[in-house]
């Protein structure tokens, strides 16, 4: 059994997917996304790093509701998708950006991260020391820069097929808006023999 699953996203279609049991979520940039922090590192540390790496754009990190409960993602280039998508009443829970320059995010939790930043060793994609159901989403996109928005709903009172109607389930959506990176800009030349009048 591999260590991870592996997901090529196809532009608005949308996947289910079951990151885990988890305190806390994340997308991050496998290229880019520096685990390591050290062996001391407790979850104050880990917060701090997660925090930098969102600024550096290599990971977007959001709370989740500690259930093992499908989320479902969205890959668009449209920003009507999200409009398409989710109702009128519903809000973005958390959001933010990454940018990916190989199309390799990974899709994981907490504890996850946790454990990475604790042991060197410990990559992201590996076989460690987790349950089979913490096991990361690697998910296959197009390179450029992603708008990330979650939403979490609660079901509806008939039922969604996410677990017991007894009582309230959470399922969130997530939305990554693709932005294609800027082609590359011309760098002006001087031309041969010219030179610029003194003022």
């Amino acid at each position: 059994m591999r260590p991870y699953f592996t997901h090529t996203l196809e532009m608005d279609r949308e996947e289910i997917m079951a990151p885990g049991p988890s305190e806390g979520l994340a997308i991050v940039d496998l290229q880019s996304y520096p685990a390591f922090v050290g062996k001391e590192t407790d979850q104050l540390d880990l917060m701090a790093h997660l925090q930098r790496q969102m600024c550096a754009l290599t990971a977007t990190a959001w709370r989740a509701p500690g259930k093992n409960i499908p989320v479902k993602v969205l890959l668009t280039d449209d920003y009507r998708a999200m409009e398409r998508k989710i109702g009128s009443n519903q809000r973005v829970f958390a959001s933010g950006w990454v940018r990916t320059h190989r199309g390799q995010l990974c899709l994981t939790h907490h504890d996850r991260l946790y454990d990475c930043a604790r042991h060197r060793t410990h990559g992201l994609l590996r076989e460690e020391h987790l349950p089979k159901d913490a096991r990361p989403h690697l998910l296959n996109v197009p390179p450029g820069v992603y708008s990330i928005n979650i939403f979490y709903h609660a079901s509806s009172p008939h039922g969604n097929g996410y677990g017991s109607t007894s009582e309230p389930q959470v399922r969130s959506t997530i939305i990554l808006r693709h932005y294609a990176f800027p082609a590359p800009r011309l760098v002006p030349t001087r031309l041969p023999g010219f030179m610029p009048q003194a003022a």
